[in-house]
C-alpha cells in the first residue's frame, strides 16, 4: 500500500475484511488451470519486500518457461523493477483508486494471480477482481484477508519473509531460488558520474520509511562519529536516500563538516544509478530498509541497523552481510508486519552503538566481509 496513508490503512481494515468475508461466503473456489501460460504477481509493498519476492520469478520461469509473467506494482515501488530480471511486463496500478485499478486489471488476463501482500486487504480484493482464472494468497493470522483466494498459503511470523514468499509458489509445484532476481548487468564503471570508483567510498543510508519511521532511524551523532572515523581512514562518505530525503541529507552532510569527503546521493541518483554506485562501494551501512536488502542482494559488504525490526523476519540475507540487532530482552525485535509498535514504545536505536559498527567494519571476518581492501584500509 502507498506508504504513510494511515486513514487509507484504517479503511482497508474496516471495510476490506468484511467485504472479503462476504465474497468468500458467496463465491465458489475455482480449480487450478491445467495449462498455465500467463502469471500475474501482485507486489504492492515496499522496495525491500519487492526485492525479496523477486526470488519467485526465476523459479516460475524455470517451471513455466513459455509463460508470460506480469508484475502488478504500486507507484511507490515501481522504481525497483528496472533492476529485476525474469518477468515480461510491468503494470503500475493506482492502488488507492479501486475503480481505475479494476479497469486496468481487466485489460491483462492471466491464468494465475499470486498476491504477495501480507496484510493489505485491497490486494486480496484486486486478486478477486482481476481477469484471472485462479488466485493464490496469504492467510495471515489476525488480518482477516484470505477469504476470496482460490488457494491459501499460511503466512508465518516464525520464519524469514523470504521463506514466506517462497511458500506462495508451492501450490504450483515449484520451489523458489534463495536469491532475488536482480539483473546481472547493473555494474557499469563507464556510467558512474557521481562517484569515482578509484576513490574508496562507503554508502550511508540513514532514512527509514513507513509507520513510525523515526523509531527505526539511528541517532545522528552516531552517524557523524562513524563518518569522522571513516574519513580519517581515507574513505569518502556517500549519503543515499530518495528525493524526499534530499534536504535532510544536505543538512546531514553540512553537519559532518568535511565537504571534500562527503557526497549527497539522495535526490541526485536514481535507484538504478544507486545500484551501480553500490556495487562499486567498499561497504554500505543502512537502517533496515529496501536499500539494505538491495545492497545485500548485490553482494556489497552491508551492515543493517535493525532495532525494532526483527532480523529473524526481515534481516538482510547474503554471504557478505551483518545484522546488528537490539534483542527482545532490551526492547527490540518486535516488528513482524511493520506496525506492531507497543503503546508508548521507547526509542531503542541508540542501543546499537557506533563503536559496534566500526568494529564490524574493521574486524569483519573474511567469510562475511570479503573486501580485503576495506579491511586493510581500516
Amino acid at each position: 500500500m502507498e506508504r504513510n496513508q494511515n486513514i487509507l490503512k484504517q479503511l482497508d481494515r474496516v471495510i476490506g475484511s468484511p467485504l472479503l468475508w462476504l465474497i468468500g461466503l458467496l463465491c465458489k473456489k475455482r480449480m487450478q488451470p491445467i495449462e498455465i501460460n500467463s502469471i500475474g504477481i501482485f507486489a504492492f509493498a515496499a522496495i525491500g519486500d519487492s526485492i525479496l519476492s523477486s526470488s519467485l520469478l526465476t523459479a516460475l520461469k524455470r517451471k513455466f518457461p513459455s509463460s508470460k509473467i506480469i508484475i502488478f506494482c504500486s507507484k511507490s515501488n515501481a522504481a525497483i523493477y528496472p533492476l529485476i530480471d525474469s518477468f515480461d511486463q510491468l503494470v503500475i496500478l493506482p492502488i488507492t483508486n479501486p475503480l481505475e485499478s479494476w479497469r486496468l486489471l481487466r485489460q491483462y488476463p492471466v491464468d494465475v494471480i499470486i498476491d504477495t501482500s501480507q496484510w493489505f486487504r485491497m490486494g486480496a480484493l484486486y486478486a478477486w477482481l482481476a481477469n484471472a482464472k485462479w488466485s493464490i494468497g496469504f492467510s495471515t493470522p489476525s488480518q482477516c484477508r484470505h477469504y476470496a483466494y482460490d488457494e491459501i498459503v499460511q503466512h508465518s511470523d516464525q520464519i524469514h519473509e523470504l521463506e514466506n514468499f517462497q511458500k506462495l509458489i508451492t501450490p504450483l509445484g515449484c520451489s523458489s531460488s534463495q536469491s532475488p532476481a536482480l539483473r546481472k548487468d547493473l555494474k557499469n564503471t563507464n556510467k558512474l558520474v557521481l562517484v569515482n570508483p578509484e576513490e574508496p567510498y562507503i554508502i550511508f543510508h540513514p532514512w527509514a520509511s513507513g509507520t513510525n519511521c523515526a523509531m527505526r532511524e539511528w541517532p545522528e551523532q552516531y552517524w557523524f562519529s562513524l563518518a569522522h572515523e571513516l574519513i580519517k581512514q581515507g574513505f569518502k562518505v556517500c549519503i543515499s536516500g530518495s528525493s524526499a530525503d534530499q534536504d535532510r541529507a544536505q543538512e546531514f552532510a553540512i553537519k559532518i563538516n568535511n565537504p571534500a569527503y562527503v557526497m549527497v546521493l539522495a535526490g541526485n541518483a536514481s535507484l538504478k544509478e544507486l545500484a551501480n554506485i553500490l556495487v562499486h562501494a567498499k561497504a554500505c551501512i543502512s537502517v533496515n530498509t529496501g536499500i539494505a536488502h538491495l545492497s545485500a542482494a548485490l553482494d556489497v559488504p552491508t551492515i543493517a541497523l535493525n532495532g525494532p525490526t526483527n532480523s529473524k523476519r526481515w534481516g538482510i540475507r547474503g554471504g557478505n552481510v551483518i545484522n546488528l540487532d537490539v534483542s527482545k530482552e532490551e526492547g527490540g525485535a518486535f516488528l513482524s508486519l511493520g506496525f506492531e509498535y507497543p503503546q508508548n514504545s521507547p526509542y531503542i536505536m541508540d542501543k546499537i552503538l557506533d563503536e559496534a559498527v566500526l568494529t564490524h567494519l574493521v574486524n569483519g571476518n573474511k567469510t562475511i566481509f570479503k573486501s580485503n581492501t576495506l579491511q586493510s584500509s581500516l
